[in-house]
């Protein structure tokens, strides 16, 4: 699997209300859903990856479902409005590599813990929350402030322990190992949800996304 990877994962059972939330939280960013194959997708002028956002959204997996965004920056902004909107314990997790790695908690809309090797990620990230993170994992208090201290310099390792520990799938998984077909390691892929956005006004083969679209269902 990829060293780099990132995704938000939900303590719930509820696939469709994570997707529910996606949807309506991209929506109020002037995204709107379109079809999987996009006419024209690959003359759009999006080298930020702002104007598409793709997603894979995971079904529950061990009490836990979880979204993959192909944006790593942009996902950044997501956790907070996806936790309100969902009202259910939500962890961003992240590993970039060998370099560094971390997490974001939150809970009824709070942020409760933050865990950061590289301080550029998450401004004013804390050395983590031991007594917090049991409270959502399998993990011990003592399991939990061993792997934050000593993985500090170790991401790669220190990444799907903590993963383990919480009790995550999947979580050295990501958006570009499933689109370019390495899925043989993705638990459940056949059931997961691919979703496009594109935002409002961007033109596809030459034709403007008109206002209002949506995808066919709605």
């Amino acid at each position: 699997m990829s060293d780099f990877v990132t995704a938000i994962h939900f303590k719930t059972e509820d696939q469709g209300a994570v997707i529910d939330a996606l949807v309506q939280t991209l929506r109020g960013d002037g995204y709107e859903m379109v079809p999987l194959v996009l006419p024209g997708e690959d003359v759009v002028e999006d080298p930020t990856r702002s104007r598409l956002r793709r997603f894979f959204v995971s079904p529950e997996i061990g009490g836990w479902v979880s979204v993959f965004d192909e944006n790593f920056v942009e996902v950044f902004g997501l956790p907070g409005r996806l936790c309100t909107a969902t009202d259910v314990p939500t962890i961003l997790l992240w590993r970039q590599g060998r370099k560094s790695w971390g997490y974001s908690l939150r809970d009824a809309g709070r942020l409760l813990d933050e865990f950061a090797t590289d301080p550029n990620y998450l401004e004013g990230a804390c050395g983590g929350r031991p007594d917090v993170l049991c409270e959502y994992g399998t993990g011990t208090v003592e399991q939990f402030r061993r792997l934050l201290e000593e993985g500090k310099g170790a991401p790669r390792a220190a990444q799907p322990i903590f993963a383990k520990l919480m009790g995550i799938p999947n979580a050295e998984c990501d958006f570009e190992d499933m689109e370019t077909g390495q899925t043989s390691e993705v638990q459940l892929f056949e059931e997961f949800v691919k979703i496009n956005f594109l935002l409002r006004g961007t033109a596809i083969g030459g034709t403007p996304l008109p206002e209002g679209l949506t995808s066919p269902g709605d």
